[in-house]
């Protein structure tokens, strides 16, 4: 059985090496990305997912996450992130919720430090 946070860490491992085909393959097709602050959907499907993701990646070359702390229940793997390598030289911390069904991301809700 796949937990949640072995998808997680898949992410995570895909994210660091900015390949964006593994690591759009952990998510649904109906996957969607929320902003908790605002309660805003910031993406809503693969589609749109892949497109905020080919940016960052693209636009960030040295882009690394590292995690500081992971908590599990359920279907949720909780991340505490730290994202750094950002070509404005800015570094982004945030709680990452992964809501994972079947083996895929079908939900990511963050929450950043203001």
């Amino acid at each position: 059985m796949i937990r949640p946070r072995d998808i997680a860490n898949a992410q995570l491992v895909a994210y660091n090496a900015r390949d964006l085909g593994a690591f759009m393959a952990l998510f649904d097709d109906d996957a969607w990305l929320e902003d908790l602050h605002t309660g805003q959907r910031r993406a809503t499907g693969k589609t749109a997912i892949l497109e905020i993701y080919r940016a960052r990646f693209g636009d960030n070359p040295n882009l690394h996450c590292i995690v500081h702390a992971t908590m599990d229940l359920g279907d949720y793997a909780i991340d505490h992130e730290t994202v750094t390598g950002l070509a404005d030289g800015s570094e982004l911390n945030c709680i990452a919720i992964y809501e994972v069904r079947d083996g895929l991301i079908c939900s990511v809700r963050f929450s950043r430090k203001a």
